[in-house]
């Protein structure tokens, strides 16, 4: 079977690895770098300049509680962001050695599917026929329709070049604005988010959002909540940010505008006039909608290979774990007690009891586990704590295959960990 996938990022180079396993014959159209918007514009850049924001706040402000004098300590920008490009690069290239060791064959271009099983590349005009296409192109930055966002800088700009300002403006509260807060915050900068909802990061457990306000602050952020921006206006000293915030007026004046409202699907015009996708020609990752996560993307474009194959897929596609890289991480599985229809029982653990929490500096911040009363399943867990990213997965397995509470308390974690938080939420 030939196969054609349209875009490297973390579905295409999935599904094509997948499918050189299941013995197709492969061939991936991009027209940028290989590892799409997660690794060049999106996830691992931005969790790079994280990774240096925590760096640094730990030498100017933690060490002096361990009694360690550190004296002036000065940022090199150029410095921080070629540390970012070379990780990003040694991953691109992990990514082109996977290709050619699947013996998948990589062409740069831009890809057309201009019929059931026909694709042309644009540039030379070369066409190329295959079985199936999976069209995997990703999403791009989206844009309200505000007066004056064109002045806004989008999470692409920051992560592509150093942003030097002294106050900064975030437009949207989800995932993206809230981690980019914390790293510009971090790093010395006035930080103002305006988000349109009633909560930071809606789409989470209301326990993850109360905590993650309190967590941003902490750091010297200050949200604006329930705000509608109205207008950006720029000016000599900068940028005016208009805005009605819980229905009243009010400008502030900020040195950049940053716009961190989603992304969207992108496909362009990858389908000619006429052609639609069906069963031989499938979405897969941000271009098909829905969830916006790598490894969601990843696995989706794998469960399609697979059933191409005649196979059952590998994914379960009900189950997908969410993760903030903030200070501390958070994360989530399953169910939103919110959204539970059925009377549950929760297990709430505080990390203020927790040993390597505490040694680690973080005091605030909890594990919470759903559990079905009838069945006593888990249903979904939820973490604001250290490492909060890496123990997900762990209850990721709970929730998939059905633990009940007993199950997950018979299991003895080790000590001194921030994962025997899972146990002790658990433990009634």
């Amino acid at each position: 079977m030939k196969i054609i996938i349209i875009g490297g990022g973390p579905a295409g180079y999935m599904g094509a690895i997948r499918a050189s396993q299941l013995g197709m014959s492969v061939t991936l159209i991009e027209k940028d770098e290989l590892g799409g918007t997660c690794l060049n514009r999106g996830c691992v850049p931005t969790k790079a300049l994280l990774q240096a924001a925590s760096v640094y706040s730990e030498v100017t402000k933690e060490a002096a509680e361990w009694g360690i004098e550190t004296g002036v300590t000065n940022v090199d920008t150029a410095k921080l962001y070629d540390k970012k490009i070379n990780i990003v690069e040694q991953l691109r290239k992990g990514v082109k050695f996977l290709m050619d060791s699947n013996k998948i064959e990589v062409i740069s271009g831009t890809a057309q599917v201009v019929a059931d099983g026909k694709v042309k590349i644009k540039e030379n005009g070369q066409e190329i026929d295959a079985d199936k296409i999976l069209v995997c192109t990703g999403s791009v930055a989206a844009r309200l329709p505000i007066p004056g966002i064109e002045y806004a800088l989008s999470s692409d700009d920051v992560l592509s070049a150093p942003v030097e300002a002294k106050k900064i403006a975030i437009i949207g509260g989800g995932v993206i604005g809230v981690e980019l807060a914390l790293f510009f915050a971090k790093m010395g900068s006035e930080v103002t988010i305006y988000e349109y909802m009633s909560a930071l990061v809606a789409m989470m457990d209301t326990d993850i959002s109360k905590q993650l306000l309190m967590q941003v602050k902490r750091f010297g952020v200050k949200v604006q909540l329930q705000a509608a921006v109205k207008e950006i206006r720029k000016n000599e000293a900068g940028f005016e940010v208009e805005a009605l915030i819980k229905e009243k007026p009010g400008t502030a004046c900020f040195d950049k505008v940053i716009a961190c409202t989603g992304r969207k699907p992108f496909l362009g015009d990858v389908f000619a006039e006429g052609v639609t996708p069906n069963e031989n020609i499938r979405l897969a990752g941000d271009a098909a909608g829905g969830i916006q996560l790598a490894h969601f993307a990843s696995a989706q474009a794998v469960n399609i290979v697979e059933e191409w194959a005649g196979r059952k897929p590998q994914y379960n596609m009900n189950v997908v774990p969410q993760c903030i890289y903030t200070a501390p991480e958070a994360a989530s599985v399953g169910l939103r007690e919110q959204d539970c229809k059925e009377p549950v029982k929760i297990g709430m653990y505080r990390i203020n009891g927790n040993a390597k929490s505490l040694i680690l500096g973080e005091n605030s911040g909890f594990v919470k586990t759903i559990f079905s009363e009838a069945t006593g399943r888990l249903l979904g867990a939820h973490i604001v704590a250290p490492h909060a990213t890496d123990m997900i997965g762990e209850l990721a397995v709970a929730v998939a295959n059905g633990l009940t509470q007993p199950q997950i308390a018979s299991v003895i974690h080790p000590h001194p960990t921030v994962c025997e938080s899972i146990g002790e939420s658990v433990n009634w």
